[in-house]
């Protein structure tokens, strides 16, 4: 999946729900639980930007298995999962005992501001080689030429530290970010717990991307039991325990950053950015065959690392992925279309 764009959050109408109990916390998912004054019980559910309310019919139902929906909406960016109940409370209309609980969860404040005032931006691209991810960062280094590329240094027990100028091709760290209106690292304030705080003035571009730091192929899907089954030998990028001359590491490269809604020129700043991004994974026309027969199925067009394509057309039994679409169906492989 590739996915670039914004999400300015737009809050529901409010709840008018006061309870007596409500508890919870967490992340990924946050969930909270509490009761109705008439005894029904309550659960909240939090995840992937989506939030679910449910309540009990009758006193005794559980509210997620024998209860209503009140309330499900995509209310936060891709990915999220992180609400404090006091953030539920006052964005949502829910009071408990007919005020809004004060805020106690000590990680609140890193939490994304869901009231509608914050857009943020995201771009998420699954299967980025190392070279591909460095020449988009690269790219996005050119579209901010005055900006500062940094990374962290920590302690011993992971802290924030300080930041080092760096360079797309030096990366060596999990994270970087992309500092557009600071001239100095001085003027990028920072705190251990918290990393890199926002500033008003500065567009910041936190970039991510695992394989900089650990480049080994690290991922097993069901690649060794399509080989048993079909008696073929497959390669895939990203794989684990291929031959060495042939292995080819693959990641997601996540840029990600949130700005207040009305500011116009940084949403028109990483729409280019975006636009920029995109041209980095062109459509690629790709064939799906069924490797149990070498019969062709049809052809789809994807954006795809161009560095995957060459590795595919480097060599015999290269595939961009081997699928199965059920249990028990056919095996298919994808690969570049012979052109």
């Amino acid at each position: 999946m590739q996915m670039i764009g914004f999400h300015t959050p737009e809050l529901p109408a409010p709840l008018g729900l006061d309870l007596p109990k409500l508890h919870g916390g967490g992340s990924c998912p946050s969930q909270f639980y509490g009761e109705t004054h008439d005894g029904l019980d309550v659960y909240v559910r939090y995840r992937g930007g989506s939030l679910r309310v449910h309540v009990g019919n009758e006193p005794g139902d559980d509210a997620l298995r024998d209860g209503n929906c009140i309330l499900e909406a995509d209310i936060g960016p891709s990915f999220d999962g992180s609400m404090s109940l006091t953030q539920f409370c006052a964005n949502f209309g829910v009071t408990v005992n007919g005020i809004i609980p004060e805020e106690t969860d000590p990680d609140a404040h890193r939490y994304a501001n869901l009231t509608g005032q914050t857009t943020f931006w995201k771009a998420h691209l699954n299967t980025i080689t190392i070279e591909t991810a460095r020449k988009i960062v690269a790219k996005a280094w050119s579209a901010f030429p005055n900006a500062l590329l940094v990374k962290p240094l920590t302690n011993d027990k992971f802290k924030l530290q300080s930041l080092k100028l760096t360079t797309p091709e030096r990366i060596d760290t999990l994270h970087v970010w992309l500092i557009d209106g600071a001239s100095l690292l001085t003027e990028i304030d920072i705190n251990p717990e918290d990393g890199i705080l926002p500033k008003s003035n500065q567009l910041q571009v936190s970039i991510a991307f695992s394989s900089w730091q650990y480049p080994a192929p690290k991922y097993t899907s069901q690649l060794r039991q399509a080989e048993e089954e079909l008696g073929q030998t497959l390669f895939v990028p990203g794989e684990r325990n291929m031959p060495i001359e042939i292995a080819l590491a693959t990641d997601a490269l996540s840029l990600s950053a949130s700005f207040p809604k009305e500011d116009q020129f940084k949403r028109d700043a990483l729409a280019s950015l975006g636009d920029a991004i995109s041209k980095q994974l062109p459509a690629t026309q790709l064939e799906r065959i069924d490797l149990a027969t070498g019969k062709h199925i049809d052809y789809i067009d994807k954006p795809i690392d161009p560095a995957i394509v060459n590795w595919c057309n480097s060599g015999a039994d290269r595939w961009t992925a081997v699928i199965r679409e059920q249990r028990n169906s056919p095996w298919i492989g994808v690969r570049p279309a012979s052109q």
